[in-house]
């Protein structure tokens, strides 16, 4: 790897942990290039260009190996004939935690990505196939499997259950992932915990539709 590239890439390292830690727009070039060891002020500029391109240049770093895994999953599901809901929750789920896992940098890896689901990604133009089709694709299976299985549910609750299920994965791993950075004690061990988020996940989508809360007063 060139100079170039190594730079590059702890800025990249830079920007991932301090757009977890807080919110996108919050976080100035000048802060993140002091934080990858950068001693010119322009060095992220000189990289990147603008602060667009370099939020763009991370998602795009970060999220490709997730889209690429959960395709691969899907493809797996296809061929063996599987679509059940915990399988497509399990290919949602499992990139992520294979790459907190096995991941061979520590990071904020998690963490950055319960950011982006929480905040959304308004590019212009929008991110590419490359980078975001695995995760609409498999979201899309989900609410179909949903649909199938749980008939009553109405569209927009199985909606709201869509996102639940992404926040409640996202922000369970995050989570997970500071208490691995501050080698604190995981209540089961990883497998186990995520075997079981995945369970979790699961029993939020087909929890029966809420009743309508009784109007109080006349």
């Amino acid at each position: 790897m060139d100079v170039k590239t190594r730079t590059r890439a702890r800025i990249l390292d830079a920007a991932e942990r301090l757009f977890a830690e807080r919110d996108t727009a919050q976080v100035s070039l000048r802060e993140i290039g002091a934080a990858a060891g950068q001693r010119n002020n322009s060095a992220v500029q000189y990289h990147f260009g603008t602060r667009d391109v370099l939020v763009r240049a991370l998602y795009e770093d970060r999220l490709a190996p997730l889209n690429a895994r959960r395709l691969e999953l899907l493809a797996t599901l296809d061929a063996e004939g599987v679509g059940d809901l915990g399988a497509l929750v399990d290919a949602y789920l499992r990139p992520l935690a294979e790459a907190m896992r096995d991941g061979d940098r520590a990071g904020h890896y998690a963490r950055f990505v319960h950011r982006y689901t929480l905040e959304g990604a308004p590019f212009s133009p929008p991110l590419g196939e490359d980078v975001v089709g695995g995760i609409r694709e498999v979201t899309a299976r989900i609410d179909a499997a949903l649909a199938a299985g749980e008939p009553a549910l109405p569209a927009g609750t199985r909606a709201s259950r869509l996102r639940l299920m992404q926040l409640l994965i996202t922000a369970t791993l995050a989570d997970v992932e500071g208490r691995l950075d501050e080698a604190s004690e995981l209540p089961l061990p990883f497998d186990e915990l995520t075997a079981d988020l995945r369970q979790a996940a699961v029993g939020l989508l087909c929890a029966p539709a809420a009743s309508p809360a009784p109007r109080v007063g006349g």
